[in-house]
């Protein structure tokens, strides 16, 4: 039988006192909304599982990912791992595995207020034909993620892994634990074999608003599994091309979202992307506006124009970050995006190329640093920041 999700009084029990958080100089809070994490090994999720999937999972595995989803390892390890044939916790996988690691590295280390933790090592879930059997993994991993991370400090958010090929089971589970307050959003793996705009997912979103849920997108699982090639050529031959293609799997679900009137159906719903960049944003903002005039008559129920909808419900993490040659360029796109309301902090802990808070954005007016940082995040997920200056 499944172990239960940790209950909300667990929060009392939470290690936030181990150390003493160290507070930089600064003035407002940090919210990182891109932390991945994972479990060692995958016998972790055993005791979460009936004997027929547990048996399964260790038999078989599942799922299917790509070799050039591979994130490269873990940062810092990845050259120590060459030179003294050693590998980091959990053999340098995607995902964080060591909670006490990640508290002294990220949470102290780059003094986060709220880290959204968003695993990875279940998107494949997504990808499955079986649905019986993905959901019990994202039930399982669920469950082993409120008891091993979020339990473990107050500063953990969650976003739930689902099913999103099973509308009617990610409902249930949605129903399940969307109450908790340390859940702030479900996942959504973008590799999917339909846009996440097209009505079949509605029941999710109605579900997200009832629980006041964001939905956040990660890319991973393209053109394996049941989903169709990641892009219209085909299949990329290697991790970095896969890379430059992440802005083509996003835009399909923006403008899939916007055109076929989800917030006009779901006018609270907010919907993060994750892990893409932003410097296409404002482009595609342009575009879709300028079509939108031409060819509105066949989108009546869009009722505004698709820039407006994407500023009210749409956000963008900031990692990877683009890094031009002239810095004032990247301000420059922050500025046309409408940055402001639109883009959000993430360092992608601990991939290989995780960004450190403390070097990003600095050149940024303090006001603009603020909603960056901290306060679009709030307002996407549903977070009550510190008050007053972060040093207090």
């Amino acid at each position: 039988m499944a172990a239960p999700a940790a209950s909300v009084d667990s929060a009392t029990e939470r290690t936030e006192s181990v150390e003493p958080r160290r507070r930089k100089k600064r003035s407002f809070p940090i919210v990182d909304t891109d932390v991945h994490h994972g479990y060692a090994h995958k016998s972790e999720l055993y005791p979460y599982l009936s004997q027929t999937y547990r048996e399964r999972l260790e038999d078989f595995d599942f799922g299917s990912s790509l070799s050039y989803n591979n994130n490269g390892g873990q940062r810092g390890y990845r050259v120590d791992a060459i030179r003294t044939g050693e590998t980091p916790p959990g053999g340098g996988g995607v995902c964080a595995v060591d909670f006490e690691l990640l508290r002294e590295q990220l949470l102290d280390g780059s003094d986060i207020d709220f880290a959204i933790l968003t695993g990875g090592q279940t998107y494949g879930a997504s990808a499955m034909m079986d649905l019986a059997y993905s959901n019990a993994i994202c039930r399982a991993f669920n469950d082993y993620s409120m008891e091993h991370w979020v339990a473990r400090d107050d500063r953990l958010r969650y976003t739930l892994a689902i099913n999103a090929q099973d509308p009617l089971g990610a409902v249930e589970e949605i129903d399940r634990l969307g109450s908790h307050p340390a859940v702030v959003g479900i996942m959504l793996a973008c590799g999917a074999p339909r846009p996440y705009g097209n009505k079949f997912y509605h029941p999710i979103y109605e579900a997200c608003e009832r629980h006041g849920l964001a939905a956040a997108m990660h890319f991973g699982t393209e053109g394996s599994g049941i989903n169709p090639p990641p892009t219209s050529a085909g299949y990329p031959t290697n991790y970095i091309e896969a890379r430059m293609a992440r802005p083509n799997f996003y835009a399909v679900h923006v403008a899939s979202y916007i055109f076929e009137g989800v917030f006009e159906l779901f006018p609270t719903l907010k919907v993060a992307f994750i892990e893409g960049g932003f410097s296409w944003v404002a482009p595609l903002m342009w575009r879709m506006d300028l079509d939108w005039k031409g060819l509105r008559h066949q989108t009546p129920w869009v009722k505004r124009l698709p820039s407006e909808y994407l500023r009210d419900h749409m956000r963008f993490s900031s990692q990877p970050m683009e890094e031009p040659a002239d810095p004032k360029a990247l301000d420059l796109f922050i500025e046309w995006m409408d940055g402001g309301h639109t883009l959000m902090f993430a360092t992608d802990y601990p991939h290989w190329d995780w960004d450190d808070p403390a070097m990003s954005f600095t050149g940024l007016p303090e006001p603009l640093r603020r909603r960056v940082f901290a306060e679009n995040a709030a307002e996407t997920f549903g977070l009550t920041l510190p008050s007053g200056d972060a040093n207090a």
